[in-house]
Order: structure tokens, then sequence, then C-alpha cells
């Protein structure tokens, strides 16, 4: 595999992770077992993070006196282990210098945000533009940006690098944002598992097979189909994503890569950032064959809160029909958050940044959601993909040693 000078360079240090990562190089090494959490010890609808409300009482009181049930919101929010599945701001981080430490009026993720949000965690998207190609520059372009996240989050007491279920759990619990790294645009991996494993081994816990764009190995929907779903370089990938412990993202994908990919996978999949067909007809949303197929697979679907995908006019109750569609489709277990906050243009009213995530907690629970069923929605679920896509990889480490390098 030929490397550019960044990469050949680049040694990615996650400071603060909870599994340090080693440089980048050549031989792309398999990222070092982690101790998993076991699936059947987690469960999804009672995790805590066992934090307090951040709001001055004076809002509180406001809250409950507007409508008592904000009591019941709020208790449960705050105590429960709140993920999202694909914010954007580490795009703003490396090509802005967007300081996530800081408060901001503007964009929709800070630090400061997410405490008040009681967003215990999230998936930053390593996102790689189409315009990259295929080629090194796409790779070059996710090692900066997981370059960029590393540095700033090194130096914030306030969070943590992490690679594991068990460390977005210890992480929440310490008082401390759980940071992991999703990367949006197989394109990135240049078709190759020795830059799959080389970006695993530098965190990314996830990998979105396509962007807007079919690549060499996958197609997406919102591009002409070449492969008719996930040629076999695709299913080779996959195979390998399972054994690197990296969640198969279907996020973007065609529907025959949908299909594809379920009948390779051994691990449960997600969808980061997806919302639900049969309330808003587009092509980036989910089918209810889809969801089904998903609930089979044991995955989970995180709504996408964009407003193009939820709904003419959208606002906070649009995003929650989505919710409420897809518990009642794929079941309640498969059912989480993907804002893709600061990735996209318009957010539905109500829901205009990170701290507003409660109204969706008073929303749900308004609506008949058990505090059980709340719990599981807000994060526990994607808690429980992420501790089972471990013990897969780890099975799978067991049953076969590493492939050998290409060298490509």
């Amino acid at each position: 595999m030929r490397l550019s000078p960044l990469l050949a360079a680049l040694a990615v240090l996650l400071v603060a992770c909870d599994d340090p990562a080693p440089p980048a190089s050549a031989e792309a090494p398999t990222p070092p077992a982690a101790e998993p959490v076991a699936p059947d010890t987690l469960d999804p609808a009672t995790v805590s993070d066992g934090g307090g409300i951040p709001l001055s009482p004076a809002e509180v009181d406001r809250l409950v006196a507007e409508d008592s049930l904000w009591a019941e919101a709020l208790r449960i929010h705050y105590d429960a282990v709140v993920l999202d599945g694909h914010i954007d701001t580490p795009t703003l981080m490396l090509d802005r210098g967007y300081r996530l430490g800081e408060r901001h009026r503007r964009d929709h993720v800070d630090l400061p945000r997410m405490a008040e949000g009681g967003l215990d965690g999230a998936f930053f998207s390593i996102y790689v533009a189409r315009g990259y190609g295929e080629g090194q520059a796409a790779t070059d372009r996710a090692l900066a940006m997981i370059e960029a996240v590393n540095r700033q989050v090194a130096g914030l007491e306030g969070a943590a690098l992490v690679r594991t279920a068990d460390g977005a759990l210890s992480a929440a619990r310490d008082g401390r944002a759980a940071i992991l790294l999703g990367l949006e645009g197989g394109h990135a991996l240049q078709g190759s598992p020795e830059v799959l494993r080389l970006l695993a081994a530098n965190g990314v816990r996830y990998v979105t097979l396509t962007h807007a764009n079919t690549n060499s190995w996958a197609d997406a929907s919102t591009d002409a189909p070449r492969w008719g779903g996930l040629n076999t370089l695709g299913r080779e990938l996959v195979t390998e994503m399972n054994r690197l412990g990296v969640l198969v993202d279907l996020s973007h994908v065609s529907d025959d890569t949908f299909d594809d990919a379920l009948a390779v996978t051994r691990a449960p999949v997600i969808l980061s950032h997806s919302s639900c067909d049969a309330i808003r007809p587009h092509t980036r949303n989910v089918s209810d064959n889809m969801l089904r197929a998903l609930a089979d697979n044991g995955g989970v679907i995180m709504i996408n809160f964009y407003a193009a995908y939820v709904a003419p006019g959208a606002d906070l109750d649009d995003v929650l029909d989505h919710v409420q569609r897809a518990a009642e489709v794929a079941g309640v277990d498969h059912v989480g958050l993907g804002s893709d906050f600061d990735g996209v243009p318009r957010l539905p009213d109500g829901l205009g940044d990170v701290t507003r995530l409660p109204w969706l907690t008073h929303g749900l629970l308004a609506r008949g959601f058990s505090e059980a069923d709340v719990r599981k929605i807000l994060g526990g679920n994607v808690l429980r993909v992420l501790a089972e896509a471990e013990r897969v990889a780890e099975e799978l480490r067991r049953e076969a040693p590493p492939p050998p390098a290409s060298g490509r």
C-alpha cells in the first residue's frame, strides 16, 4: 500500500482514550482487543450515568409549572445515558478551528451545550466529501480530521475519546463526554482492508459504507448503481469490519446494499442518521420492510433530525413521529437518535441545537413511552449494539488469525 507523506508521518495519539491507539503506519495493525462489556449484562432499559440536572432551579420550576410531566422527564433524561449516532462537528474543528470546549452562539454542538442538553456521548463523524475521490487524498482527509479531534479532546477535562461500550459508560459516569469516531464515506477506505485496519487502529468505530456517492464496492441511495448492492470486495470489507469490531453503518446506502450487508454481517448494524420513509418519502429514509429486517438483525436506526428528511416545515413533533414509527415497526429495542447536528442547514423548530434534547424525552413520555423505553431510545440500544459488535469481533478473532497484509 502506497502511503502519502501525511499518512506516513502521522502518529495519532488517542490521549485520554479508554484504549490508546498505536501510531498510523504502513503495517495497519489490528487494533488490540478490548475487554468487552458482555451484552447480557448491559440492560438498555436501566443503564444510568448517575448524573444530576444541570439546569438552574428557576428553570426547572418554570418547566414543571408549565407541565408537571417535566419533573419526570428531567429526572429520566439527566440520569439516562444519552448518545447521538452522528454529529458533524469534526468538520468545523478541522476546517474552522472550532473550539469544542467553548460555548458558541452559532452551530449546534459544543461541550458546554452537550452538558446542558444531557448528551453524554456521540459518534463524531469523520466526514470525507465525495470530491476527495477514492484515493489517498480521501484517506488523508480522514486522518487529518481524526488528528484534529484527538488534539482538542486531549486538552479537555470534560471529554474523553473512547472506543468501546464500557469506555462510553465509564466516561459518562465520570462526568465526561464520551467521544467515539465514525467514518462517513466508505470511499476513504480506498477499497482496501489495510486502510480499514489503519483507520480502526486510529479509533474509527463505524464506517458508513457510502456517502452520497456509489464507490468501488457499494452502491449509494442517491447515486447511480454500479454493483447491484455490494460487490465481492464490499462483502469482504463488511466481514473485516465485523472482525475489527467496527460497526457497519447503512445510512446513505441503496436498498440492495442494505440487503447485501445484512446477508453478510454477523454483528448487528446501525443506521447512524436515517429516518422513516413511511412518514417522509425520501431516498435517504428507510422503508418499513427495511426496519423489520433491521430488527431481525438486532441493529438500531438512529433518527435523523434534518428537516428535509423529517417533514415540510418540520418541528419537534415531526421528529417524534419518526421515532414512534420506527418503534412501532422495528420495536423499541431498535431505535435511537442520530441528529446530524452541525451537518445540516436546517433543523426542526424546537430542536435548534443540542440543548433541546430534553424536549425529546418530554415528548416521548407525553406520547406514552415508558421510562424503560425512553432510556433505550436515548442511548441504551446503541450501547447494546456496540457491546454485541465487540463480542462478535472477539469471537471472530478466536476463529481465525488476522489476514496477512496484501502488499498493496
